[in-house]
């Protein structure tokens, strides 16, 4: 992925009010190249549509931010409705699927 455009929490809470949207999911692209996995732009995005669209329900959809606590915690305090995570696919299959990733971490969450 490119650099992290720091216009994109507010484009997103200005798209959702513009709309009158009533539920967004926010997700991203694994952002392993960051040092917090992208938490601060999930949060970011989260406190940005909750200024603008206070109504709004949001939904993230979030990587397990390889097992950092801190990073996770960040998210869940900027307040989402809803906190998603996929797995992807069966323990068995999981290492082929999501080398980097570890099936009992991503449970966990």
């Amino acid at each position: 992925p490119g650099a992290v455009d720091s216009g994109e929490p507010e484009r997103v809470a200005a798209a959702t009010a513009r709309l009158q949207l009533r539920h967004v999911v926010v997700t991203s692209v694994d952002r392993d190249d960051l040092a917090d996995g992208g938490a601060g732009v999930f949060a970011e995005t989260i406190r940005a549509i909750r200024r603008r669209a206070p109504r709004c329900r949001i939904e993230v959809l979030i990587p397990d931010f390889s097992g950092r606590e801190a990073d996770l915690q960040a998210v869940l305090e900027a307040g989402p409705d809803v906190l998603n995570h996929n797995i992807e696919t069966v323990e068995r299959l999981y290492r082929s699927a999501r080398p980097g990733g570890k099936y009992a971490r991503a449970l966990e969450l």
